[in-house]
């Protein structure tokens, strides 16, 4: 596999060492070449182990970095990564503001270059900073557009990501029971591929949890839980 394809299936296995080891070595050589796509992306990673060990302000650092790199490049292609990386690291600080705006971008740019996967990636992170800017219509209308654009264009490895979306828009609505069932959907099919969400959704992952626990009780999350957590993501999300 190539340096990318490499660190991203690492990075979701939580293996964080192999990433930054793999990604400072990446660094080296593309900075050795003057390899710009390479040390853009290298950058980028690295952003990414410092935003899940929780240094959100070097994430933010290496994320401009590469953004600078881009465009000092005249690469607009480049640009996608870092604006991705920066708009995730304001998501996780609170800055809804500069969130918002930066996945806006992403999305414009992701448009432009015709990659309909990173659009509905990046209209799921935009949902929660609508949610939790507390614009729950267009949350839920985010949430709902995303979910439906990944079942019908076939993204299979970010149906987890969506059935946790389709938990918080049942959350929303006031089924509880439902909202952890698909949860337990999630997350019986991140285990079963190895896999961990990335750390803005890992956080969303833990709080609705927290949420429905405390709506149902122990013993009612529990109860509901447990008739979710044998689902398929097509089946628990009805498509």
């Amino acid at each position: 596999m190539s340096y990318y394809e490499d660190t991203r299936a690492a990075f979701r296995r939580g293996e964080t060492a192999v990433v930054e080891r793999l990604s400072r070595e990446e660094l080296a050589r593309a900075r050795g070449s003057a390899d710009v796509d390479a040390e853009v992306e290298a950058l980028c990673m690295l952003a990414r182990v410092a935003v899940r060990g929780g240094d959100v302000s070097e994430g933010r650092r290496l994320g401009r970095e590469a953004l600078e790199l881009a465009r000092r490049a005249g690469r607009r292609r480049l640009e996608l990564a870092p604006t991705h990386i920066l708009a995730g690291s304001a998501r996780i600080s609170g800055d809804l503001a500069s969130a918002r705006t930066l996945y806006a971008e992403s999305i414009a740019l992701s448009e432009e270059f015709g990659n309909a996967d990173r659009v509905v990636m990046e209209m799921h992170n935009l949902a929660y900073v609508e949610w939790h800017a507390g614009d729950v219509d267009r949350a839920r209308e985010l949430f709902t557009t995303t979910c439906r654009r990944a079942l019908e264009q076939g993204i299979d490895d970010f149906l987890p990501y969506v059935t946790l979306d389709a938990a918080i828009v049942a959350e929303i609505d006031g089924d509880h029971v439902h909202a952890a069932r698909l949860l337990a959907a999630a997350e019986s099919a991140l285990a079963t591929l190895g896999q961990i969400l990335d750390p803005d959704d890992a956080i969303e992952q833990k709080e609705l949890r927290g949420r429905l626990v405390t709506a149902l009780g122990p013993d009612g999350f529990d109860a509901a839980y447990a008739t979710g957590a044998g689902l398929g993501l097509r089946e628990a999300l009805g498509g």
